[in-house]
């Protein structure tokens, strides 16, 4: 990928994947997808953690551990002009890390 991959940040940008995109799930993490003509060859993540997971300190974890299998995999297996939404499960504390990027792996490619 030759451009950097962009944040979602506009609470608009998220309601229209969750809408229009399609869901794949595993047992530690959701990713949501959606096709956009408009980013010209690059792709826009967005990270979704929630209070049930547990505390802000767990919280962080969580998109720590996130952004690092991001960091790792997407350039190989993340496909240009999506627009990917990454929710952490509960198991995701619990799941080895190669299990977890096997798993990243596996929703990617779908």
């Amino acid at each position: 990928m030759a451009n950097k991959n962009q944040i979602i940040k506009k609470k608009i940008e998220f309601i229209n994947v969750h809408r229009h995109g399609k869901i794949f799930k595993s047992n530690s993490l959701i990713i949501q997808k959606l096709f956009d003509k408009k980013l010209n060859n690059s792709l826009k993540l967005g990270y979704k953690v929630t209070k049930k997971l547990g505390n802000a300190v767990k919280r962080n974890k969580a998109k720590r551990i996130m952004r690092v299998l991001v960091r790792r995999n997407m350039s190989k297996y993340g496909k240009n002009n999506f627009l990917y939404i990454l929710t952490a499960k509960k198991e995701l504390f619990k799941t080895p890390f190669k299990d977890l990027e096997q798993e990243f792996i596996k929703l990617l490619t779908k």
